[in-house]
């Protein structure tokens, strides 16, 4: 009997803006499903609906691609119009339907499921979580008497779903459009399976639950005092004082005007070296550049003297990212910091805020000439400076870069990484947090504010 399994995928969310692939672990959120439905045996195909192809470079391989229309994106879009959507487009007899936003759900949970419908006579099943507390509903206990209270370990549990997982067969939902249908069989899941990140504070408790032991939240070991003191420490350590951008390719675009000034000055000096040579080094501060591209030190004056005069001259033709400003403005309002690490010169650094950013008032802006001995990115001392500058520690700090080097910089200064995802940079080749726009990344940082 044939299995399929359906993940919808979309880069935003309303609430938790770009929630399926912020930071969990070591991994971005969507990845620990889909490791979990690879693994699983009975199941045939493990689809990803999404209309972003590139989601599948930062999930486990064996993962396929199931084309989600654009359309159905819109928040105004309800679930059994996007489930029926992803059914109709699959022959396979038995469905699941699994969330990214359940990161902790188990493949024993899920084949307990499985076996309910396919061996033991069930129609569907599907993931619940229990509670045997004193419950109301629309003002009226429901599930005890107030007047004769029974012990809470006496009294009938009240089920709900969960996120987890839903298995049902295809005919019966294309026929009822839901997905529980006849005879249903609930799984009673633990606490952590039961885990749904919709919110700000359910990212908090999820990065705390991935590196603690599941029996610590059993219903024996579980203790509100434990939790609480480890969901005050995540609240915390998701605190942001200070956002440190990279520049080009970050805040602006000036491809375009490096390309020109680069073929300007290779025609200036007799040489033939690509664009594309310099770009893959895009990041380093120029001089170093120059060395990675075997340039004599000799030419490296007359080269970075040609270069910028060029750049400069066409200054004008640098686009500032859209919303960038107002996002900058938002940032400095909700009382963060905000400081400029680039490898840029700063005289050309300085010149281009002036023009394109003159009512900002940056915290902090720091090039390579300000840092003993020039040392510019990969090396942290460029951001540690910033850091320094503004008073906010390292631990409080995210750095946002489009580049490699950028990464490795944040890393080595013990900061925060995001990858602009509107930048030169490759996403394919990355595996941290990243955002589309410059306004998803803003609304996320203000929303764990």
């Amino acid at each position: 009997m044939s299995i399929s399994v359906i993940v919808p995928i979309k880069p935003n969310s309303r609430r938790l803006p770009n929630k399926n692939f912020l930071q969990l672990g070591n991994r971005p959120l969507s990845y620990h499903i889909f490791k979990t439905l690879i693994g699983i045996s009975e199941i045939s195909n493990v689809y990803c609906f999404t209309s972003y192809p590139y989601v599948l470079d930062l999930l486990p391989k064996g993962v396929k691609l199931l084309i989600r229309p654009e359309y159905l994106n819109s928040d105004d879009i309800g679930g059994n119009e996007l489930f029926r959507y992803a059914i109709e487009s699959i022959d396979d007899e038995f469905i699941i339907v699994c969330h990214a936003t359940s990161p902790f759900i188990s493949s024993k949970s899920i084949e307990t499921g499985i076996d309910a419908v396919l061996n033991k006579g069930f129609d569907c099943s599907f993931s619940v979580c229990h509670s045997q507390k004193y419950s109301w509903y629309k003002g009226n206990p429901l599930n005890y008497n107030p007047t004769n209270m029974e012990q809470t370990q006496d009294i009938e549990p009240i089920y709900q779903e969960t996120s987890g997982f839903y298995v049902f067969k295809r005919k019966d939902y294309l026929e009822s459009n839901s997905r529980i249908n006849g005879k249903p069989f609930m799984v009673t899941v633990d606490y952590k399976e039961a885990v749904d990140i919709d919110e700000p504070s359910d990212f908090s408790l999820a990065s705390i639950l991935i590196n603690h032991n599941p029996a610590a939240f059993s219903q024996n070991g579980f203790s509100d005092t434990y939790f609480l003191d480890f969901f005050k420490e995540g609240m915390e350590n998701k605190s942001i004082k200070h956002i440190s951008f990279d520049l080009d390719g970050v805040l602006i675009n000036s491809l375009n005007v490096m390309r020109q000034a680069w073929e300007y000055t290779m025609n200036a000096v007799n040489m033939s070296i690509p664009f594309d040579h310099y770009k893959d080094h895009i990041g380093i501060p120029f001089n170093d550049i120059l060395n990675e591209l075997n340039i004599d030190d000799s030419l490296h004056s007359t080269i970075f003297h040609e270069y910028n005069k060029i750049s400069k001259i066409n200054e004008k033709l640098i686009e500032v990212y859209n919303n960038t400003v107002d996002s900058i403005k938002l940032i400095k309002n909700n009382n963060i910091k905000v400081s400029v690490v680039t490898s840029k010169s700063l005289d050309r650094t300085e010149s281009i805020l002036r023009s394109k950013f003159n009512k900002i008032s940056f915290d902090a802006v720091i090039t390579p000439e300000l840092v003993n001995p020039g040392r510019g990115k990969p090396s942290p001392d460029q951001l540690l400076y910033a850091c320094h500058v503004v008073g906010v520690d390292p631990s409080y700090t995210l750095y946002v870069g489009d580049m490699d080097v950028d990464r490795m910089c944040a890393k080595k200064a013990s900061c925060r990484f995001i990858y602009a995802n509107w930048g030169y940079g490759d996403i394919t080749s990355i595996k941290d947090v990243f955002f589309d726009s410059i306004t998803d990344l803003t609304d996320y940082v203000i929303s764990i504010r």
